[in-house]
């Protein structure tokens, strides 16, 4: 059961995640970029809650002791994430981003305690970002690294590493 529970929260952000980029014609700056382009603004909401809680009782099962409460804490981040989607105004940019802070940092920390080897996922954000860099020949470096678009990537790295870590300690 807990093995279904994990596919199905991996389903459920890849699937938001490739729908709005599907819809948009591209990669977003984040997927939290993705709320202002929706028509139901719920849906964010919503995919934030349901991938966190589908998430929560696989990524307790399999944490190694005195790690769990880093892994409930990730998911607790991704909930804040949801919970205040408009990160564009003051108020709701404070939960915003100390969700994301502490659902990435958290979960790599896990990640790192429980499964250190499922890190090296970064490898691919850090060539992906090198190779984009590269290959724009206009613009500062600043500029051409903004235009790789690495929140998005950093929280698909930080995705991919947790699921992997749970998958292969289940």
């Amino acid at each position: 059961m807990i093995t279904i529970l994990t596919i199905i929260s991996m389903l459920v952000i890849a699937a938001y995640t490739a729908a709005v980029c599907v819809k948009t014609k591209g990669v977003p700056y984040s997927i939290s970029a993705t709320y202002y382009y929706l028509e139901h603004k719920l849906l964010f909401m919503a995919t934030m809650w349901l991938t966190a809680g589908l998430l929560m009782p696989a990524i307790l099962e399999v944490s190694k002791p005195n790690t769990e409460w880093i892994a409930f804490l990730s998911c607790v981040g991704m909930f804040f994430v949801g919970s205040a989607p408009n990160f564009k105004d003051d108020y709701e940019s404070k939960i915003h981003s100390a969700g994301a802070i502490i659902c990435i940092a958290g979960s790599q920390l896990w990640v790192a305690l429980n499964l250190w080897p499922m890190l090296l996922v970064w490898l691919a954000y850090v060539g992906y970002t090198a190779l984009s860099i590269a290959k724009e020949k206009e613009g500062t470096f600043w500029y051409k690294f903004y235009q790789s678009k690495p929140m998005f990537w950093i929280e698909i790295a930080a995705l991919l590493s947790t699921y992997l870590g749970i998958l292969f300690l289940l």
